[in-house]
């Protein structure tokens, strides 16, 4: 039995409004426990993440190639499930003389571990050096990090080496790293920490404009295709579409008679509008003026089955308000769904062959169990706590800022894992320490498919699954995760168009029913957190929560 410490377990209910997607999902079932100080003291300082710089320069041809953009994503997943050794190398006669490994994510840092950091950081600091805001080293903060324990004095030596004597097992060396939520690589946590003040910040002025037209970087020619269908006197609207300096061009075409609407800076209607394109037919043409949002509203004069192309230059604020810089290329977040055994539970398995993926799509898209299982530590990702609780981990999601966009990865786990979304998995992912080979794999880079082919060039199971989820060339981009993802609408979601929003009041309601495509499309280019719900939102993260906390609390009591 493992030494008793304190932990929290935590239900999750679902917004979508902090670090990822999830708070938009409902998580019924999972559970989350803190890095306590003392597992940190066994970790150590956090495994750095290798990015690859190569990535940036391929954009493009991960937009426009599945198989690229795949094969990238599996490259990416085993550089953060690559096996570290744990820290305190006294662990090693427990395992017969071999130090035990943890994946390098499960030695990433938490929630308490930024807390900790940034209070002890903050507090070295001078009264006056306060009062200016003046730098903090996280990296200085990481090392105390790491052996913190020592100058808890309920803590002695004897009882912590005691600790390490409990940790014998795969399952016991996998729960140091103990149920977090969330995991931070150093590089994320440290540009977050350093860019304290901008989250000071962050907190007490108003959320800013989803459009600013002021700093902004040049960014891609992007074609976004909707395929609708119109009863008479029907009123669709679309966008709004972020654009650049360059104009905005509109077109249709199809059956019946649809006409077209279009205004920059707010919504049209029948009698406001800066293009109006009202012919005979279905086929269409609007041109506007671009350095705005522009919205599109399509009006069915007759009843209509029509494409819409609307055609634009995207341009995104370069400085994200609340952090000083974009995040580094370094920077990865991982979202982790724990469910919690006792005893015999089970969890719910997801068919994603292309048959069961159709009739998703077909009814609500939403996330509905095929069946239940339950799988063991040898099949699933374990871990086993000093408390005694033991977690499954189903799926995780993994953001990586190799991409100014990010790059959006998330893997579950299933007991088909060799068929459609896991099919192409790389001989190197199976041959990782662990269960790894029984997880499948999705990944997007962009709001909109690029891959004109919507098998993306994949023989097999892998083709026809990426061919029911794909609406093709110009259409939104899929990647969803049926463990993290729940509820009407949220199976065909792509991870990057709920993650645009984040750090503003929008609830999860508001991004998946009253944004098009269930929140999926760009709608902005103000991006002030850097795509992170984790600076500041309603979930469990709110990093800037703390900040403002411990600066408020100096202000108010140095001399």
């Amino acid at each position: 039995m493992r030494y008793a410490s304190l932990a929290v377990l935590a239900t999750l209910a679902a917004a979508c409004g902090d670090d990822d997607k999830t708070s938009a999902c409902d998580l019924t079932g999972s559970t989350q426990s803190a890095v306590k100080i003392e597992d940190r003291r066994v970790i150590g300082v956090a495994a750095p993440y290798a990015a690859d710089l190569s990535l940036a320069a391929r954009d493009e041809e991960l937009r426009t190639s599945i198989a690229a953009r795949r094969a990238a994503a599996w490259q990416v997943v085993e550089r953060v499930l690559t096996p570290v050794p744990l820290g305190d190398t006294r662990l090693a006669p427990n395992f017969g003389g071999t130090q035990p490994t943890i994946p390098a994510w499960h030695t990433w840092y938490a929630h308490d571990d930024f807390e900790r950091v940034f209070k002890k950081l903050y507090r070295d600091l001078t009264p006056a050096q306060r009062r200016a805001r003046a730098p903090i080293d996280p990296l200085a903060g990481f090392a105390w990090n790491a052996v913190a324990l020592d100058s808890v004095p309920e803590w002695p030596e004897q009882r912590y080496l005691d600790y390490l004597a409990t940790i014998d097992t795969v399952e016991e060396a996998s729960g140091v790293g103990n149920a977090s939520r969330v995991g931070y690589s150093p590089g994320a946590l440290g540009h977050l920490i350093k860019s304290y003040e901008k989250q000071h910040q962050c907190r007490l002025n108003p959320v800013p404009d989803p459009f600013d037209g002021d700093a902004m970087r040049p960014g891609q020619e992007v074609v976004q295709t909707d395929v609708m269908t119109l009863e008479s006197c029907e009123w669709r609207e679309l966008g709004p579409f972020q654009a650049g300096d360059a104009s905005v061009e509109i077109t249709s075409t199809g059956d019946g008679d649809a006409d077209l609407y279009v205004r920059r800076g707010e919504a049209p209607d029948p009698s406001s509008y800066d293009c109006k394109s009202a012919g005979g037919d279905s086929t269409e043409h609007c041109t506007v003026a671009g350095s705005g949002p522009v919205y599109v509203a399509v009006f069915g004069a007759k009843a209509s089955s029509l494409e819409v192309h609307v055609t634009y230059v995207t341009a995104d604020v370069k400085d994200p308000t609340c952090l000083d810089g974009e995040m580094p290329r370094d920077a990865v977040l991982v979202k982790a769904d724990w469910r919690r055994q006792l005893g015999g539970d089970l969890i719910p398995i997801f068919d994603t062959s292309a048959a069961r993926m159709t009739s998703r799509f077909a009814s609500t898209s939403e996330w509905q169990s095929d069946g239940v299982a339950g799988p063991g530590s040898d099949e699933i990702y374990t871990a086993l706590l000093s408390t005694g609780a033991k977690f499954r981990m189903p799926a995780m999601h993994v953001m990586s800022k190799e991409l100014d966009h990010w790059m959006w990865i998330t893997l579950w786990w299933s007991p088909t894992p060799n068929t459609d979304f896991g099919a192409d998995r790389p001989a190197s992912i199976a041959a990782l320490p662990g269960p790894w080979k029984n997880y499948k794999m999705c990944v997007a880079t962009q709001y909109l498919e690029g891959d004109p082919d919507p098998r993306g060039g994949q023989p097999g199971s892998l083709g026809d699954s990426l061919a029911a989820v794909s609406g093709g060339a110009g259409t939104p981009s899929w990647c969803s995760n049926p463990y993290i993802e729940q509820g009407g609408g949220n199976a065909g979601t792509n991870c990057i168009g709920c993650h645009q929003h984040g750090g503003t009041e929008l609830s999860a309601e508001s991004i998946l029913v009253n944004f098009p495509h269930h929140g999926d499309t760009r709608v902005r280019n103000n991006f002030f957190t850097d795509y992170l719900w984790a600076v500041k939102g309603g979930g469990g993260e709110d990093l800037s929560a703390v900040v403002q906390a411990e600066v408020d609390y100096w202000d108010a009591n140095d001399p």
